[in-house]
């Protein structure tokens, strides 16, 4: 007896483990779903619900960390790659996700899965960056963008002037300016990326210049992924 109660036992286990590895699948294919729409993204992201067990956390509608990373995106028409985010206390409570139609049963659409409609993250950081091809092609013809320490250097003609000097660069919320740090460079050479598209609540936090163009951290707190 003891040893068909064991073997139970196990076999209730094993499924239930099986069907934890199955729900966690689906929500991470349908969070990915999600995010390529959400980020324009031209590949798909690569979806990491962190914690064990996963259907504790699905009946609990509260995910402790989600781990994104995304080769490129697309944000106000500004190519982005790399992009590496951590969503921390992430809500998307199971009543939610039943009242909203979302998981495949009786009454509800099927083919649906667990989407992410109301999905917020209580905290989120990320890291993406903007290459130097991105900045440069926002130049007036002629110039030449390059690094030069912990600035962008420019250096041609513009106008059949010839430009010399640095970039200043700053951020305001999703807004990057870039703007001639120079007396004298003609002020067309200054511009404004926005990173348009992204949830409200998200906003850049850093800015720094590296060999591969501009690399960005941003955060955020309570972010709205938005409707599904």
């Amino acid at each position: 007896m003891l040893t068909v109660a064991l073997i139970t036992i196990a076999a209730v286990a094993a499924a239930l483990a099986g069907v934890d590895r199955l729900l966690a699948l689906i929500a991470v294919r349908q969070v990915a779903r999600r995010l390529t729409t959400l980020l324009q993204a031209t590949s798909a992201p690569a979806v990491r619900i962190a914690g064990a067990p996963f259907l504790t956390q699905l009946l609990s509608g509260a995910y402790r960390r989600v781990d994104v990373t995304v080769a490129a995106f697309r944000a106000g028409g500004i190519d982005i790659r790399g992009l590496t985010a951590r969503l921390s206390q992430v809500r998307a409570p199971l009543r939610l996700l039943l009242a909203g139609g979302l998981m495949t049963g009786r009454g509800l659409p099927a083919g649906r899965g667990l989407a992410v409609r109301g999905l917020v993250a209580g905290e989120v950081s990320a890291i993406a960056t903007i290459p130097l091809a991105a900045i440069s092609e926002r130049l007036p013809p002629g110039l030449v963008l390059r690094r030069q320490g912990t600035e962008f250097a420019i250096s041609g003609f513009v106008m059949l002037m010839p430009v010399s000097g640095t970039l200043a660069i700053r951020a305001n919320r999703q807004q990057i300016c870039v703007v001639p740090k120079m007396l004298g460079v003609p002020s067309l050479v200054g511009f404004v990326m926005t990173l348009t598209g992204l949830p409200p609540q998200l906003a850049i936090d850093k800015l720094r210049v590296t060999d591969a163009g501009l690399e960005i951290t941003m955060c955020g707190e309570n972010v709205d992924l938005g409707p599904g």
